[in-house]
């Protein structure tokens, strides 16, 4: 147990030394700013730039129209700069032999694994929380808080599951290809290959990618939070899965000293 701990505050200070935190918090402040402000004042901006008799059809400012547009830039940019932020967890350690220094001290292959995967969550975590309070701050001031606390903490909890997920991932593809571009690579290809499985819609429930569409349908009352248990729950099981290769993967790599 103690070495987890060492191991664990050793990461997070890289993760501050390396500046890591600093972006992820960065573009997590921009994303909870401009949601909520962008989704109460795009529409009018544009309005007044285009010429005038042009009709412009916007969708109506909101709540749940605040929450779209949160929801659509996590994905779209939150969940790619974790996904490069994270790509050298164990690529890069393994690139440059730094890992060797750590194995040298005789601590267990498995306590890094966990420790790197942790100490990611907690700056993921972080990074999330900040964006949602900022978030939650100027949309009640624009619009109030008509939806429920446990619809916006459990659609919420899907996102943050996904990003646990690519987490995990690239753990995964760090320690087989033991490159930080082929990591990236690897991470997108694996979004894009749910992507087009996901258009058949008996296999789409399974599909951990299905969590950032089902987080918005829950906002919009259009799926209960019952409904996506299932896609969940394959996500968790996937996180855990990719855990344990990537424990026994790494325990069986020759390192070159």
């Amino acid at each position: 147990m103690k070495s987890i701990v060492a191991l664990l505050r050793k990461e997070l200070l890289e993760a501050f030394r390396k500046h890591r935190l600093l972006v992820m918090i960065t573009i997590f402040v921009l994303i909870g700013l401009m949601s909520p402000i962008g989704t109460k004042y795009l529409g009018e901006i544009l309005k007044q730039l285009l010429p005038s008799g042009y009709v412009l059809k916007v969708r109506e400012a909101s709540e749940i129209e605040a929450y779209f547009q949160f929801f659509k830039n996590i994905s779209q940019i939150g969940l790619i700069v974790l996904i490069i932020i994270t790509s050298g967890l164990m690529a890069d350690e393994l690139e440059k032999r730094t890992i060797v220094n750590v194995l040298s001290k005789g601590v267990r292959r498995e306590y890094i694994i966990v420790s790197k995967f942790i100490s990611s969550l907690i700056v993921w975590l972080i990074s999330y929380i900040i964006s949602i309070v900022i978030f939650e701050y100027y949309t009640s001031l624009f619009w109030g808080n008509e939806i429920s606390l446990s619809v916006i903490i459990y659609s919420n909890l899907l996102v943050f599951s996904y990003g646990a997920l690519i987490i995990s991932l690239n753990i995964f593809l760090g320690i087989m290809f033991k490159n930080k571009i082929l990591t990236i690579v690897g991470c997108f290809i694996f979004s894009l290959l749910q992507m087009f499985i996901a258009i058949f819609p008996e296999i789409s429930k399974l599909l951990p990618i299905s969590l950032l569409s089902q987080c918005v349908y829950i906002i919009e009352g259009k799926m209960s939070m019952y409904e996506t248990v299932i896609t969940l729950v394959s996500a968790l099981i996937l996180i855990l899965f990719l855990l344990v290769i990537s424990m026994s993967l790494f325990k069986r790599k020759e390192i070159e000293q």
